[in-house]
């Protein structure tokens, strides 16, 4: 058979507009968008786009099995080819010049199915071309090269080279070096192209060399909920190593990772995808607009539509705020397929680019970056996925407890292979605890994308356990370095460990000590009560805002028993979820050293302080002693006594009072 084209039903790029895709639907679809690809080091690299029609009579022998079919994507040059996906009918779109092969499964009512990255959908006979795969001059693939899985990606089957080659992984041990491997999901590997057919039509992966271990490319799933272990000197760092003098990138370490702990958009794969965009912060609109991230670009006009930025620090705010945050990342948003890059089956690649591999670039330079700066971030959390195999597509209750009564936040969405962050090693009455993708309200009992603003440590969510499976088992660090917020090269490093290993200070949960946030009364009141070794004590009513039950109820009522904590005068009060004070806690430490009779009688002059003054008459004296035993050693050369302070200069304070007393 002819397998030209029959007619030509494929809509440019500048038409998206009028098939309902917003503008924001696919953030970088604009016509002189830059046409690249990418090498395994993650190099970008421009190409010309081609219009890829394979004429059959060509006699090409490539390939054993003249029976096998495969879809050709690329029949209109860089053009959008619109799809509806097989088992949930919603529409989609690719870019074939992108990606030009997909599996052939059949035809039906006059629509050819096929699948491509990870989607099984049906698309219209004219807007692709079908061939035997015998007229194919090359095929995508996966190989084994020194220990890396490479995706070699045809853009063009009229043509053998392979316009891009990403590493997308390392072999977990059940593929052969050297050894070529097709996959359309790059989940489950075939080394027969023939068998991966008869599989993906009988609607399984019973023959993949894998059948029992699915792969899933760690960067490409890991939720973007998430944090990286390197500073904004290793990002900057490693951005200069690339060699782009004039990249807009440069010195941008900061931003990204500020904007990562203030609205929770991991700081490396925030620099993955800017690369990607960016082609490593030198593209036109990346130089001209400071847009970094293919932001709006999306009419026919030449790049005119992109949004401009001040300055491209404002780009990383508003895209990890507006267009992360509160938009691909929040479970109520349209475009919200799953908070990680994903591909055309889940995630945000569904709507945010027509690459079909636009998730897998982004990861591969998650990968290059992260071996290059010392590989602290690759396989550090579990993750679990819904739905596996491409044509399960479960609806499932996302709840904000571990319990069917519990209220229910919003639904996975029926996309499949959807991943989140299990936080939890075991399950809780059945119920996985997951990092939450939607923005949630103070309580955790609704979603609210109000600021954008992200918190690490609260926004937790349940998913039953039923529904997920375990694709990777979060590294086993151990002590004071399974916090992912916690830097070896930190000033404050020796007292979290130190803190860390006396169980004084346990962090906020297991992945994260709390770095960036101030200690409370009512953790700095549990901090003291494990330094006494923790005595027990029957409740009181002493304070009107600490009932029975609360994590801090023993030790509040223990330190006002012994005279270590008073609460507030004025109003009852113990205030345990206001922020600890400097001085107060110079007050706390100095009464509790007295109970147990320490020596407590040196004095320093707070006169060299400015704000010495400051001092209330309560903590005057306390001030005087922790001066002069080296607790509090000024804050840029003031006492600062009413200001907070952060989780990790309490345990720097509190660090240098053990040593003092030999504790």
């Amino acid at each position: 058979m002819k397998g030209i084209r029959t007619g030509i039903a494929g809509l440019v790029l500048c038409m998206t507009m009028g098939l309902g895709f917003s503008s924001v639907s696919h953030a970088e679809e604009f016509e002189d968008r830059p046409y690249t690809g990418m090498d395994e080091d993650g190099n970008i690299y421009e190409l010309s786009p081609e219009v890829g029609l394979v004429d059959e009579s060509d006699s090409v022998t490539t390939f054993a099995n003249d029976n096998d079919m495969v879809v050709n994507f690329n029949t209109k040059g860089n053009a959008i080819t619109v799809y509806t996906e097989a088992g949930t009918k919603t529409h989609g779109y690719l870019n074939g010049s992108c990606g030009a092969d997909g599996a052939y499964l059949g035809k039906e009512n006059d629509k050819v199915k096929f699948m491509i990255s990870g989607v099984v959908g049906y698309v219209s006979e004219g807007d692709v071309q079908v061939i035997n795969r015998s007229a194919a001059k090359s095929i995508s693939h996966y190989i084994v090269k020194s220990g890396w899985i490479v995706h070699n990606i045809t853009y063009n089957m009229d043509d053998t080279p392979y316009a891009g080659s990403l590493r997308i992984g390392k072999n977990p041990g059940y593929l052969t070096e050297g050894m070529v491997y097709y996959s359309y999901d790059g989940h489950y590997f075939y080394t027969d192209y023939s068998v991966m057919l008869t599989d993906y039509k009988n609607g399984n992966r019973a023959s993949a060399v894998n059948a029992n271990s699915p792969y899933f490319n760690y960067f490409q799933y890991l939720p973007l909920r998430s944090t990286t272990r390197y500073q904004a000197n290793e990002l900057d760092q490693s951005i200069a190593g690339k060699g782009y003098a004039e990249s807009k990138l440069l010195n941008m370490g900061n931003s990204i990772i500020s904007s990562q702990n203030t609205y929770g958009v991991n700081g490396l794969l925030t620099l993955s995808l800017a690369a990607n965009e960016s082609a490593w912060g030198t593209s036109w609109i990346a130089q001209n607009k400071n847009n970094l991230f293919g932001l709006n670009a999306v009419d026919s006009s030449p790049g005119e539509s992109a949004n401009t930025f001040r300055d491209a620090d404002h780009c990383i705010v508003e895209f990890a705020r507006e267009w992360m945050s509160k938009g691909y990342l929040y479970p109520k948003d349209s475009r919200y397929f799953g908070g990680f890059f994903g591909n055309k089956g889940s995630g945000i690649n569904v709507k945010y680019a027509s690459d079909p591999y636009w998730g897998e670039k982004a990861a591969a330079i998650a990968w290059n970056l992260d071996e290059s700066m010392g590989q602290l971030d690759q396989y550090g959390y579990t993750l679990g996925v819904k739905d596996i195999a491409a044509d399960s597509h479960n609806d499932v209750n996302i709840r904000s407890g571990s319990s069917l009564s519990s209220t229910v936040l919003h639904t996975s969405g029926t996309q499949s292979a959807t991943a989140y962050i299990i936080l939890n090693e075991q399950p809780e009455n059945g119920f996985y605890r997951i990092q939450s993708d939607g923005l949630l309200n103070s309580a955790g009992t609704g979603l609210d994308n109000g600021s954008g603003a992200y918190n690490f440590s609260s926004m937790h969510a349940f998913i039953s356990a039923d529904y997920l499976s375990i694709v990777n088992q979060g590294s086993m660090l151990t002590g004071v370095d399974a916090f992912r917020d916690v830097y070896q090269g930190g000033w404050y490093y020796p007292y979290v460990e130190y803190m860390y290993d006396r169980g004084i200070m346990t962090g906020l949960n297991s992945q994260l000590f709390g770095v960036g946030e101030n200690l409370v009364r009512a953790q700095f009141a549990t901090t003291v009560h494990r330094l006494a070794n923790s005595p027990e004590v029957g409740y009181e009513s002493l304070f009107s805002d600490v009932p029975q039950g609360l994590f801090y109820t023993t030790p509040a009522i223990w330190a006002h028993k012994n005279g270590i904590m008073t609460g507030y005068d004025t109003d009852g009060r113990f205030g345990g979820t206001d922020d600890i004070t400097r001085e107060q806690m110079a007050a706390i430490l100095f009464r509790y050293a007295r109970s147990n009779g320490w020596d407590t009688s040196k004095r320093a002059d707070l006169g060299s302080f400015p704000d010495a003054g400051n001092v209330q008459e309560f903590a005057r004296e306390p001030m005087q002693w922790a001066v002069a035993v080296g607790l509090i050693q000024g804050d840029q050369g003031n006492l600062n006594p009413q200001g907070s302070a952060s989780r990790v200069h309490c345990a720097a304070i509190l660090t240098r009072f053990m040593q003092h007393y030999n504790l």
